[in-house]
């Protein structure tokens, strides 16, 4: 392996370690500031993981580093280790192998390196799988027998819902100004109906069942910020874009063209 692919993979797997620890905290303790460092790390990852792709040509590299990634990440959820945890890794470097696969395979039908041709193969596997990753294990911290929805994301959501536009239409059916004690009074009111409706509905899931719906909630999750994907896509682009950029202007790397002889039938 060479020492700039060992570089460029090392840094790989400190921004993993860095998105593991900050996702860790934020699924331990809380708070929605660990929560943005997290994701800003794991675009970071995924960044320098598209890069890796474009210069690590064996599999066996490709292995070793994914797997470097996933031990780093899953080593800031070291207290809390479970089974459900390692199959969670397990399955991620699996996937990761395969967006590392797809983009190789993207190149080998390349005359010339475009990053936009990764979109929609590579980058859309390599960001499932590291949103893979961050749902099932924080699922995996959640015991099934104690599901339960928090008052704070209902309030939220509820506020979030009832915005300046929503509010300007109920003034209009109600025929005057609400004021911002009512509207804060509305909010908690709808937000205790629905807190109490939600959990005493979740109380009622036999406990057989229990683990199943931990399960469908997190694919309903994944299915939804899955969306995001075309979002973000373009902001990884441009950090690999921009670091490819300055590893070429200091000849860290080169881009050759190569001839190759091609098959055809003759008659």
């Amino acid at each position: 392996m060479h020492p700039e692919v060992i570089a460029i993979g090392t840094l790989g797997i400190i921004a993993s370690g860095a998105f593991g620890w900050f996702f860790a905290w934020y699924a331990t303790i809380g708070g929605y500031s660990s929560l943005i460092i997290a994701v800003i790390f794991a675009l970071i990852y995924l960044a320098l993981f598209t890069l890796r792709m474009l210069i690590t040509k064996k599999p066996a590299h490709a292995w070793t580093l994914i797997t470097g990634d996933l031990v780093v990440f899953l080593l800031s959820f070291a207290g809390h280790f479970s089974l459900w945890l390692v199959v969670t890794g397990i399955v991620t470097a699996r996937w990761l192998f395969a967006a590392w696969r797809e983009g190789r395979r993207s190149i080998d039908n390349m005359l010339r390196i475009r990053l936009k041709g990764f979109a929609h193969g590579f980058i859309k596997l390599s960001f499932r799988a590291v949103l893979f990753l961050g749902i099932a294990s924080y699922l995996s911290l959640v015991n099934p027998d104690r599901i339960a929805v928090s008052r704070a994301l209902v309030s939220e959501t509820i506020a979030s819902a009832i915005g300046s536009a929503n509010k300007s239409i109920l003034e209009q059916v109600v025929g005057r100004p609400i004021s911002p004690e009512e509207s804060s009074t509305a909010i908690e009111r709808v937000s205790a109906g629905l807190y109490t409706g939600i959990n005493a509905l979740i109380a009622t899931v036999p406990p057989q069942a229990q683990t199943a719906l931990l399960v469908g909630i997190g694919i309903i999750v994944f299915l939804l910020a899955g969306s995001l994907t075309s979002v973000l896509m373009p902001l990884v682009m441009l950090f690999v874009w921009g670091v490819m950029q300055l590893l070429l202007h200091f000849k860290i790397i080169t881009i050759k063209t190569e001839k190759a002889d091609r098959e055809v039938i003759v008659l």
